[in-house]
């Protein structure tokens, strides 16, 4: 996350070293390949990754992180947002992503949030919606 917005705060500090930019022409190397083999591609950009087993327990305690796919996750387009994502949900995107045919072509940022977990149907959903321009999904 962030990879298209280096320049605004927090983006800017975590890209002093150019990690940012590495990241953006790795997107863009994958990108141009496939379009140019004839492959799809799917480009996800969570958020801070939260939750176990690499979170430091003293600070998912403080601040109230948990771990579960139960919990929700808000999806959209691009590098729009900015928030925390668990690492299972980040998981399950991967494999939802690998799993269907509506993830096909897209890059979209995702975040955590406390609403129930997306069904598979959902996902396909929102990747559908994304293909189709149509922004983001919170669920």
């Amino acid at each position: 996350m962030g990879v298209e917005r280096t320049n605004e705060m927090p983006f800017l500090i975590l890209n002093l070293f150019g990690v940012l930019d590495a990241k953006r022409s790795g997107e863009e190397a994958v990108k141009t390949y496939a379009q140019s083999s004839g492959y799809s591609y799917s480009i996800i950009r969570p958020g801070r990754l939260v939750g176990g087993p690499y979170t430091n327990l003293d600070l998912a305690t403080l601040f109230q992180v948990e771990g579960g796919a139960s919990n929700g996750v808000t999806l959209q387009t691009g590098d729009a947002l900015l928030g925390d994502c668990k690492r299972d949900v980040t998981a399950e995107a991967v494999l939802q992503c690998l799993e269907n045919g509506e993830c096909e072509d897209v890059e979209f940022s995702m975040v955590s949030n406390e609403e129930r977990a997306l069904t598979e149907g959902e996902w396909g959903a929102a990747f559908l919606e994304m293909r189709g321009g149509g922004g983001g999904r919170e669920q």
